[in-house]
C-alpha cells in the first residue's frame, strides 16, 4: 500500500471511533500527505452567510467567521464555486502580483498570515449540504504544488466520506429512548448532515410541504411537536443529534408512571415492582390506578398493548 491508501484507511479508522472532533482528526491525518501550516473545513449551504459546522487546524478560531464574511469579495470562492471536486489555487485565481496588492490579501488573509491557499469544494446534491476544505501556508516562498492539488483531489472524497460514515455510526450505536425513536444528526438550523430512512419518512409524512433538506422544527425550542411527533435534541459537538418518535399513549404518563409501566408489563408483581423502584408495594398500587385512569384501560394486558 502506498502513503496515500494507508492515510485512506486511517481517515475511516478515524471515522468508526465514537465521539466528537473527527474533522479535526482528520485534517491532522491529512497533514502527514499534504504538508499544510493551517486548515479550514467548514459545511454550509452556498446561499448561506455563514459556515453551519466548522473546524479549524493551525489558524485561530475567528478566522471561519471572518473568511465567511469575505465570501461576496473572495474571488477564490466563486472559482471554487464553478469548479466543484477540483482543487484550485489561489495563484490560478490571481496571479501573485495581484493577489498580494489585492484588498482580500491585505485586509483579511495577511491579518491571518495566509501567504498560499488551496482549496476544494465538495457539494452533495441530496442534502444541499457543500463541503470547504482549505489548506494554508504561512511562507510565500513555499507554494503548493501540482502534486499537492492532486493529493488533495484524491483525498477530499474521502474526508467527506468519512464524516458522513462517523454520523452515521454514532446514530447506529446510540442507544435510543423509545422503541420507535428514529434519529437524525442537524446542525443548529436543522439543515440535515445525516439521518435514518425512518426520520425522513416521518418528516415526509407529517410535514408533506417542509423542503427536505432542514428540518421542519425549532430544534431549540420544542420537545412535543405538531401532529403528535415527540422529539428531543443533544448536542454532538458543533451538530445535533435529534431523535423523534410518534406520540403513545404511554408518552402522556409521567416518568415515575411509565418506570411502574416498564415493570409491570415485563410481569412482575406489585411487590417485586415496589423493590425494583424502592417503593412500597401500596405506591405501586396506586401509581397503576391513576394509569388505567389515564389511559382508559383496565387490565395490565391491554397495557401491555399500548406500551
Amino acid at each position: 500500500m502506498s502513503k496515500i491508501d494507508f492515510c485512506i484507511a486511517d481517515l475511516y479508522r478515524l471515522a468508526a471511533k465514537e465521539g466528537e472532533g473527527y474533522r479535526r482528526r482528520a485534517l491532522a491525518q491529512l497533514a502527514q500527505i499534504i504538508d499544510f501550516d493551517g486548515a479550514l473545513w467548514g459545511c454550509g449551504r452556498l446561499d448561506s452567510v455563514e459556515f453551519h459546522s466548522v473546524d479549524v487546524l493551525g489558524v485561530d478560531d475567528t478566522y471561519p467567521q471572518a473568511l465567511a464574511q469575505t465570501r461576496r469579495i473572495n474571488p477564490f470562492f466563486e472559482v471554487l464555486k464553478s469548479q466543484p471536486a477540483v482543487s484550485i489555487d489561489m495563484s490560478s485565481v490571481l496571479d501573485d502580483a495581484l493577489f498580494y496588492t489585492s484588498s482580500i490579501y491585505r485586509d483579511f488573509f495577511a491579518h491571518y498570515g495566509v501567504e498560499r491557499i488551496i482549496g476544494i469544494l465538495i457539494p452533495d446534491v441530496s442534502t444541499g449540504i457543500v463541503n470547504l476544505i482549505s489548506l494554508y501556508r504561512f511562507e510565500k516562498q513555499n507554494p503548493f504544488t501540482r502534486v499537492d492539488r492532486q493529493h488533495l483531489d484524491r483525498l477530499s472524497f474521502h474526508l467527506v466520506s468519512g464524516a458522513s460514515h462517523h454520523y452515521f455510526l454514532h446514530l447506529s450505536q446510540r442507544t435510543k429512548r423509545h422503541e420507535q425513536e428514529v434519529l437524525a444528526i442537524c446542525d443548529k438550523y436543522g439543515l440535515f448532515f445525516e439521518a435514518e430512512p425512518r426520520f425522513m419518512a416521518l418528516i415526509q409524512q407529517y410535514y408533506p410541504n417542509q423542503s427536505s433538506m432542514y428540518l421542519p422544527f425549532d430544534i431549540h425550542k420544542h420537545s412535543e411537536l405538531e401532529f403528535g411527533l415527540q422529539m428531543k435534541s443533544e448536542a454532538f459537538g458543533d451538530l445535533f443529534c435529534i431523535a423523534i418518535w410518534e406520540t403513545r399513549p404511554i408518552d402522556l404518563l409521567s416518568l415515575r408512571e411509565q418506570e411502574v409501566v416498564k415493570w409491570v408489563t415485563q410481569g412482575l408483581s406489585f411487590k417485586e415492582t415496589a423493590k425494583a423502584m424502592g417503593v412500597a408495594p401500596s405506591t405501586v398500587s396506586n401509581h397503576l390506578y391513576k394509569i388505567y385512569r389515564k389511559l382508559n384501560i383496565a387490565s395490565r394486558t391491554e397495557l401491555a398493548q399500548l406500551s
